[in-house]
């Protein structure tokens, strides 16, 4: 993931760039040595501590640019979680920038997404597997315990697949759907009994 940091660092204007997930974890940054990598983690806890109050105010924002006296600070959001942020120059070219991350940016959220070792990943895709065991192994109807969990959960367990973003709330509300309908207690990280 530094490697194509580095590839948006090359764009004139910016100055460096950091890689965080949803939760606020850095994953990857590419600032010069004079940024303490210590503001690099805080920059990742505060951008998603912020995100979800930004999105309640403005809605779904592909793109938050602040502008300081000194220096920009670009924002963009990833697919599925995360967030890119770019410091740059005051005068930076922002369509300029936006084109240049384009390629980039679908490496970034694939990179995001399929990296080794990240909790949680595909944790929605295999909660839906698990409920199928379950509602198998109690001998209900699957497609009308299906049906009742979807509309409790608010999503179609059939559109979740091994490439869908895992989302917290969805995991939640699968949970709760899961545990009303079947009568038993479900959690997403339990193993199957």
């Amino acid at each position: 993931m530094h490697e194509l940091l580095a590839q948006l660092n090359a764009v004139p204007g910016v100055v460096g760039s950091l890689l965080c997930d949803g939760e606020g974890q850095l994953l990857a940054q590419a600032f010069p040595p004079a940024v303490d990598p210590a503001q690099a983690e805080r920059a990742a806890a505060v951008l998603a501590a912020r995100a979800p109050g930004l999105e309640a105010a403005v809605g779904k924002a592909a793109l938050a640019d602040f502008r300081f006296a000194g220096a920009r600070v670009v924002v963009k959001g990833l697919e599925g979680g995360g967030q890119l942020l770019f410091l740059c120059a005051p005068s930076i070219n922002l369509p300029f920038l936006t084109m240049s991350a384009s390629s980039v940016v679908k490496k970034l959220e694939r990179a995001v997404r399929e990296r080794p070792g990240r909790p949680g990943a595909g944790a929605l895709h295999r909660a839906v597997q698990r409920v199928d065991e379950l509602i198998l192994r109690s001998g209900g109807d699957r497609f009308k315990l299906r049906g009742q969990i979807a509309l409790k959960a608010g999503f179609a367990l059939d559109l979740v697949d091994p490439d869908s973003p895992d989302d917290p709330d969805k995991l939640k509300k699968l949970e709760a759907a899961a545990t009303a309908v079947l009568g038993q207690p479900f959690r997403a990280g339990d193993p199957t009994p």
